[in-house]
């Protein structure tokens, strides 16, 4: 483990990446409100949904890292909406299984298209071997960071 440094906010991993995401999310979220009806917390209910589909709700809360009460009122509105549809789950009969309606799998495709079209976009001022090296460090940086609340969670205490 590394000594702990003062890190200028700048250079801090959590602001770089939140400040990365958030430009991508303000730039695309208006073509999905407008388009789909998606608010931002929808669009990542639904992507959560459609790539490990079929999924529970507590599920989706732990991919997205979102309070479960938002992700229940996102998932209602995906009902409303037609995009999302519910069962219960063939394991577990007490708990609901969520996966995309038709629509719901068009809307998915077409607004993945989108955000990857931006991110390619983003990569082609990036050399092949550094997007390589930046994918590798986010895997290690997420593997590590998964393990951050993991310890405290298991000894009881709150983070």
């Amino acid at each position: 483990m590394r000594t702990p440094s003062s890190v200028p906010l700048e250079n801090r991993i959590s602001y770089r990446c939140l400040s990365i995401a958030t430009r991508i999310t303000r730039f695309l979220a208006p073509k999905w409100k407008d388009e789909f009806g998606l608010t931002v917390i929808g669009w990542r209910v639904m992507a959560v949904i459609g790539r490990f589909e079929p999924i529970s709700a507590k599920e989706v809360a732990a991919r997205t890292s979102t309070d479960a009460f938002f992700v229940a009122r996102a998932i209602e509105k995906l009902v409303e909406q037609g995009y999302v549809k519910k069962a219960v789950d063939l394991h577990d009969r007490r708990r609901l299984s969520l996966s995309l309606s038709t629509s719901g799998k068009k809307v998915h495709q077409h607004v993945e298209a989108m955000i990857n079209q931006v991110e390619a976009d983003l990569l082609a001022e990036v050399s092949a071997a550094d997007a390589k090296i930046f994918f590798n460090v986010m895997s290690v940086l997420g593997d590590h960071a998964a393990r951050l609340g993991a310890a405290d969670a298991s000894s009881g205490e709150a983070a």
